[in-house]
């Protein structure tokens, strides 16, 4: 009897989302941005609107519209001024165009609650965005930024919530952590330090599997991207000095280039991060104390919970390619949105000396924040450190076991087929008891 009455209320779930999918996504222009409109086909009109964009990636297809839309919300995925093109990121100038999604949102007839939604870069981004909103210009003119926000951000009004859905704790600390501190490129010749070469067996890397670096090693590398941010933040203000004492080629700007610093674009790849490499590596890839866990039943567990993703030994051939491991920036675009100080990249993070900083910014939101981690990508620890730092009163986290960066299954993570099939169900269905309980 209990089984059935489990099938009939699983069918049932299966055909509330069928009557709600949406099957035409209306794409349209919000002043400068790029967006597409995802209601429900039929149902309740909605009255909550999720809103979902990345610094520079094409979200207009995201999967969390296609999700969230079927589950009776209205979705609004839309791409900033900075669509495709890192080098061009002037981060301070990205809460206009989230303010100009929000307006569009809190106009559409029945909407009376607006939930941002940070997926990977677009965490930092949507939560620069509330921090803003919440407390004024004041917090992205602090003292301590590299790069202030200028006047153009008065009046900005806060969201009603916000979801983190395997958000990062902003795009510096992915730029640090992906910085091969032993390379150096001088004379138009790659220079390795082979005692702090990730990617030399000696100092444990596996080309065949996962390797296993000594604490010593890890403590030494850690601090060594530090040292190489901090060498790469002194170049880069050091020339914006001379650019104003007309003292540079240059009257504006200049390009920046990291060599075997990572995937050049958004998202994974590329970089030298340690993690990547060896997921035993600790303080990264799992939670500090027991936190919920979402199994692919769809029961809780709480638990120390360790991610199950598999090492990635390829990035040894990607981060020394220029392709697919170099970043290229400008001294704006690195400063404003990619730097960050430090003293390792571990646990020596200044989160509040950048304003593209995750961690920084939900010290200063109120509103009820959810942090869901996926249990198969490398985010678990900075995600709960969310949790830990977060001011609202009312957050939330949770780990979706054996789920990707991308929400989907960790196919390669399974010691059994099919043992996460259900992580998008999972994840969404929880966002959606999430949202529903509070609005």
């Amino acid at each position: 009897m209990t089984a059935r009455i489990a099938v009939l209320a699983a069918t049932a779930a299966v055909i509330s989302s069928a009557c709600f999918a949406q099957s035409h996504p209306e794409y349209l222009r919000i002043g400068r941005l790029s967006a597409a409109l995802y209601k429900p086909d039929s149902g309740t009109a909605p009255h909550v609107a999720f809103l979902i964009a990345h610094r520079t990636a094409d979200y207009l297809n995201h999967i969390g519209c296609r999700e969230l839309s079927a589950r009776g919300f209205l979705a609004l995925c839309f791409n900033t001024r900075f669509q495709n093109n890192e080098a061009s990121v002037r981060w301070e100038e990205l809460p206009l165009d989230v303010k100009a999604a929000v307006d569009f949102a809190r106009s559409q007839t029945g909407i009376t609650k607006v939930i941002l939604f940070g997926h990977s870069g677009g965490g930092p981004l949507m939560s620069f965005y509330q921090a803003v909103a919440e407390k004024g210009p004041a917090y992205c003119q602090a003292p301590e930024r590299l790069v202030k926000c200028g006047g153009d951000l008065n009046g900005l009004k806060p969201a009603d919530a916000i979801v983190f859905a395997d958000a990062h704790s902003g795009n510096p600390v992915q730029t640090l952590r992906s910085l091969n501190p032993s390379v150096k490129v001088e004379g138009g010749k790659r220079l390795v330090d082979s005692t702090l070469d990730p990617f030399d067996p000696r100092n444990g890397y596996n080309p065949n599997g996962a390797s296993h670096y000594s604490k010593e090693f890890e403590e030494k590398y850690f601090t060594a991207q530090a040292r190489r941010m901090n060498e790469l933040v002194d170049a880069a203000l050091s020339a914006q000095t001379r650019i104003r004492n007309g003292q540079y080629p240059y009257t504006d700007d200049d390009i920046v280039i990291i060599p075997s610093g990572g995937n050049p674009g958004p998202g994974p790849g590329g970089g030298a991060t340690l993690a990547a490499l060896d997921p035993s590596v600790a303080g990264l890839m799992s939670t500090m104390r027991p936190e919920k866990l979402l199994m692919n039943d769809g029961t809780i567990k709480t638990q120390i919970v360790r991610s199950v993703a598999v090492p990635q030994p390829e990035t040894a051939a990607t981060n020394r390619a220029f392709d697919t491991g170099t970043k290229i920036f400008t001294l704006k675009s690195f400063l404003s949105a990619n730097a960050t100080r430090a003293t390792n990249s571990r646990d020596g993070i200044d989160y509040c000396s950048t304003n593209n900083s995750t961690t920084c910014a939900v010290q200063s939101i109120t509103a009820p924040i959810m942090i869901a981690a996926m249990g198969g990508y490398q985010f678990i620890r900075d995600d709960e450190i969310l949790l830990e730092k977060s001011g609202s009163r009312d957050k939330d986290y949770v780990v979706i076991e054996g789920a990707l960066h991308g929400f989907g299954p960790c196919t390669a993570c399974e010691k059994t087929r099919g043992q996460y099939s259900n992580t998008v169900k999972n994840l969404f269905d929880y966002i959606r008891d999430w949202a529903n309980k509070r609005f």
